[in-house]
């Protein structure tokens, strides 16, 4: 039957005037108000089902008797919404069908799933925390080397011969509890173990204490007993900005960042090249301490400014004697000596297609006191990414201070000068200057996704300090290459080759020759 020019069945059959124009909302049927008992129900099917006309007046006109043919009319029409909106029994039936053809494979899937929410439930319910995540870095290190003649050994005053030394293995374990209590914060706990192995650098002399580690692996000499190795606990209170303090934290966790060049698990090992020593100072660096930080980061832009302060012997409230140092008094406590405060602008952004190259200038600046040796020290931190090159490189310059019973001939260890030369005046104090650089290449993704190739060279520690023949008279200089290639997300193999010449800025020291196969563990 012709329904009409786009009349409703209850229009097609109503007399040319009873004709119904549609309405939209009830609130347009003038004799309809919220008080009639049938309100409700002319409310749903008019905004919910749109199957209900008005009079060209306005109005509904609900006493009105219905005849068959017009009640039969709305009925049909609000049939056809209703049947717009759900399936048919055609398309009913071919469910059923396809469910009955498919009923060996819907079971395998309701199985895995209740399967699934089994599993679920159990972690729930013997889960170790809701709030904190375990990580595990391991480090296992085979290494072989020596010097090639002898090496004086500053340190212990000893000469070092016969060439070489017994391959050693190291091993070091860093077990991270991070845990937050509001998604905005995390509570970093670690503790650390290892075997207490030492590479041939360190058994050198270089780079074991002192003003700077100037070229000995990174995690050599961990445990073995377990040891408590980070609490730190940063909050954001808005936005960009993220506040940290805690007793045992270090420097290095807030500055001195770099992309190719700062975690020996995963790049270089040496604890030259890994920071700026000049920035970080090893007396404060290596053994950590208590302090807080903040970084900034305003609109989430490309600007980043970070401040750090640690006290390395924070705990101590009375003076203590620097170990290694005879006489040598530090304050200790939370603001004196070793102690160091920093801060660090940061400039970085990504560019080009897929932006796949990045840029990153850090200017640095540094006051500490470290073992009767105080310092301003000024710093420079750059890297450059263009597609799988990379460029990077670290500068530090310092106005440094020696005074005191510290300032002896060990006071910059490993770094020796004479006696006869280097002489403090009682109560007094000797000014010099230092300067750290180092510079690097690295190439990504060579053979396979994820290796890294890079080397660098470097000098520790230039100074100005007398010198004679044999002490001081020359510049040690550090170099490293190192292949990184990751055999799943979790295991990396790395082998590593390092050198050192002049050691302890010694002339008479012979080069300085150790290989490295380095495996770490992250999960």
């Amino acid at each position: 039957m012709n329904r009409g020019q786009g009349l409703t069945e209850l229009e097609q059959f109503a007399p040319n005037s009873h004709r119904m124009g549609q309405v939209t909302s009830v609130s347009q049927l003038s004799d309809v108000q919220p008080t009639d008992w049938a309100y409700q129900a002319l409310a749903s099917l008019v905004e919910k089902y749109g199957c209900i006309a008005g009079y060209p007046d306005g109005s509904f006109r609900g006493n009105r008797a219905v005849t068959r043919f017009e009640m039969a009319a709305a009925l049909n029409a609000c049939l056809d919404v209703v049947s717009d909106r759900f399936a048919t029994k055609e398309e009913l039936a071919t469910l059923q069908r396809l469910a009955e053809e498919f009923s060996t494979e819907l079971a395998t899937l309701r199985g895995r799933i209740d399967n699934v929410e089994g599993r679920i439930a159990n972690l729930e319910a013997t889960q170790f925390s809701t709030t904190t995540k375990l990580s595990v870095d391991a480090v296992m290190a085979f290494q072989a080397g020596g010097n090639t003649g002898s090496v004086f050994d500053p340190v212990t005053g000893t000469v070092l011969t016969g060439g070489g030394y017994n391959p050693t293995v190291i091993s070091r374990v860093d077990i991270n509890l991070n845990t937050s209590f509001r998604g905005t914060d995390q509570l970093t706990t670690t503790l650390q173990t290892g075997n207490g192995g030492l590479d041939a650098i360190a058994a050198s002399g270089v780079g074991v204490g002192g003003f700077v580690n100037a070229g000995a692996v990174d995690y050599f000499g961990a445990g073995p007993a377990l040891n408590f190795y980070r609490l730190y606990y940063s909050f954001q209170p808005t936005e960009h900005l993220t506040i940290g303090a805690g007793p045992l934290f270090y420097p290095s966790d807030i500055i001195d960042g770099n992309s190719y060049a700062n975690d020996s698990f995963s790049d270089f090992s040496s604890g030259f090249f890994i920071n700026n020593r000049l920035i970080v100072p090893f007396p404060v660096d290596g053994p950590g301490g208590a302090g807080g930080s903040i970084v900034w980061n305003p609109g989430g832009g490309s600007f980043t400014l970070r401040g750090v302060y640690v006290a390395a012997t924070a705990g101590a409230p009375t003076n203590a004697i620097a170990a290694g140092i005879a006489g040598a008094p530090v304050n200790g406590g939370l603001f004196g000596d070793p102690y160091q405060g920093s801060i660090e602008l940061e400039y970085a952004r990504t560019f080009g297609a897929n932006e796949q190259n990045n840029v990153a200038v850090r200017l640095q600046y540094t006051n500490s006191s470290t073992l009767n040796i105080s310092q301003n020290a000024g710093g420079l931190n750059v890297e450059l990414t263009l597609g799988r090159f990379g460029l990077f490189g670290r500068y530090g310059y310092s106005g440094v201070k020696l005074y005191g019973a510290g300032a002896t001939i060990l006071g910059l260890g490993p770094f020796a000068v004479d006696p006869g030369v280097f002489v403090i005046p009682a109560g007094g104090q000797v000014n010099t200057t230092a300067q750290t650089w180092m510079a690097g290449l690295a190439y990504r993704d060579l053979f396979t996704e994820g290796t890294l190739l890079a080397g660098a060279v470097g000098q520790p520690f230039i100074n100005s300090l007398g010198s004679v023949p044999g002490i001081n008279d020359s510049t040690q200089t550090n170099y490293e290459l190192f292949f990184r290639y990751p055999l799943s997300d979790n295991i990396a193999v790395t082998p590593v080759f390092m050198a050192i010449t002049n050691a302890n800025n010694s002339s008479t020291n012979s080069p300085i020759l150790q290989g490295l196969i380095r495996t770490t563990f992250s999960f």
